[in-house]
């Protein structure tokens, strides 16, 4: 029982750190990054049809993204604590 109760900690610690470095994109992700990549779309000869929608689709997936693994993250460490102590 050791052994499970270090592995679910190690994957508890893992999807957080995962968490993270989805929100950390997100304030990468700016307004202006999102507009200088539509000019880019729009500049080369292939156009992508509605680049801003596809955008703006992958900038809310991310949000979501962060913010459903730290929740998940934050409650199996507290659940893993629980059970430790």
């Amino acid at each position: 029982m050791r052994w499970g109760k270090i592995l679910l900690i190690f994957q508890a610690i893992i999807t957080l750190i995962i968490g993270m470095a989805f929100f950390s994109q997100l304030t990468i992700i700016g307004a202006s990054d999102i507009s200088e990549l539509k000019e880019d779309l729009l500049s080369e000869e292939n156009i992508i049809e509605n680049p801003p929608d596809a955008l703006n689709n992958i900038k809310s997936r991310f949000t979501l993204a962060a913010y459903i693994l730290f929740v998940i993250g934050l409650v199996e460490l507290i659940l893993i604590m629980r059970l430790l102590s």
